[in-house]
């Protein structure tokens, strides 16, 4: 019986243990670099490449799809979404 006690009821075991690990949460959470988000993704500047943009010119104007077009331009220049669909509005609007 004396094992269940001190193995199962030790509070003040499970206590110290829950509070240690919450205080390592927060020092970690706190401790953490924080990204400018609102700013950082506006900032992306792309090299213009001419040839690259003329192939996207002659997708848009040969009729495929705007989502066709933005999966093309993410695999060829390995951007993320947002950025990509940033650099086709560039384009198209350039065309126009």
């Amino acid at each position: 019986m004396n094992v269940i006690n001190s193995w199962f009821l030790d509070w003040f075991w499970l206590y110290m243990t829950t509070s240690s690990i919450l205080v390592i949460l927060v020092v970690f959470l706190l401790k953490t670099p924080k990204r400018d988000s609102n700013e950082e993704w506006k900032q992306l500047e792309i090299d213009k490449d001419e040839a690259f943009e003329n192939k996207v010119n002659l997708l848009i104007r040969n009729g495929r799809r705007d989502v066709d077009v933005i999966k093309y331009i993410r695999k060829e220049k390995n951007l993320g979404l947002l950025h990509a669909k940033q650099y086709f509005d560039r384009i198209k609007a350039s065309s126009e």
